[in-house]
């Protein structure tokens, strides 16, 4: 009786092991399928958000056109490494409204008796960012205070003025030739961080949405920016700022 009992439990441990370490391959996939979409996720965020802001400040053709979106998507889903397609995109095709679709697919490396590829499809949504007007405080015109950046050659009525804020974006060295400002200028070397280094393609750099110039180390002095207050009384030849300098009624 003994040993037909140990034979009964040795075929059933035989029969149990396959089935539960297939159910433990089928949820190590699932755990895959979720962290693709919520890096992807992550990622399409975080390019829309940036776009909407800089498309608020500069109205660039550059942000219209898919290869900032997908640049961008790429640098932020390195660890992915999941080709993506944004074919039905619509990216501000109104001047307002930027709709970022993004199709991929997952491999699995084994078939396992279900499919080996697996299509997502993921969206992000979100309308350029134009400011707000503040209305008039009843302040003497020449007692209001205004803000001016340390090098800058025009006066801000508003502190949050997306022309005072700098957007930094870590880019790859090798994709600097393609890429452009919102101005629509290319990015040269900073004279302060890249003076006689020789960067590879892979190297990482910093470009800023309003400058011109790339750099190599994030904490560039460059890259940062002084912001001052003053009277409008006290700011001299300087000019109103274009999106926020004319006065409130």
């Amino acid at each position: 009786m003994k040993t037909r009992r140990r034979a009964s439990l040795t075929v059933e441990a035989s029969l149990a092991l396959p089935i539960f370490l297939y159910a433990m391959v089928l949820l190590s996939y699932l755990g895959l399928f979720i962290k693709c979409q919520d890096e992807v996720q992550w990622a399409m965020t975080r390019v829309v958000r940036e776009a909407s802001a800089e498309y608020g400040a500069g109205g660039s053709n550059a942000l219209k056109s898919s290869l900032y979106y997908r640049t961008k998507l790429a640098v932020y889903m390195e660890r992915a490494g999941l080709p993506v397609a944004l074919s039905e995109s619509k990216l501000l095709e109104d001047g307002e409204n930027l709709d970022l679709i993004v199709r991929y697919r997952v491999t699995l490396p084994f078939r396992l008796g279900i499919p080996q590829i697996y299509r997502f499809r993921q969206r992000v949504h979100s309308r350029a960012f134009v400011g707000v007007e503040d209305r008039g405080r009843g302040t003497d015109a020449e007692d209001v205070t205004v803000y001016v950046a340390e090098t800058g050659q025009v006066y801000h009525r508003k502190r949050e003025c997306t022309y005072l804020k700098l957007s930094i974006s870590q880019m790859k060295y090798g994709d600097i030739d393609s890429l452009r400002n919102v101005g629509g200028g290319r990015y040269k070397p900073c004279e302060r961080c890249c003076e006689g280094k020789k960067l590879t393609s892979g190297a990482a750099v910093f470009i800023t949405n309003f400058g011109d110039r790339y750099h190599s180390v994030r904490s560039c002095s460059g890259i940062k920016r002084t912001i001052r207050e003053m009277k409008l009384s006290e700011v001299g030849s300087r000019t109103p700022c274009s999106k926020c300098g004319k006065r409130s009624d």
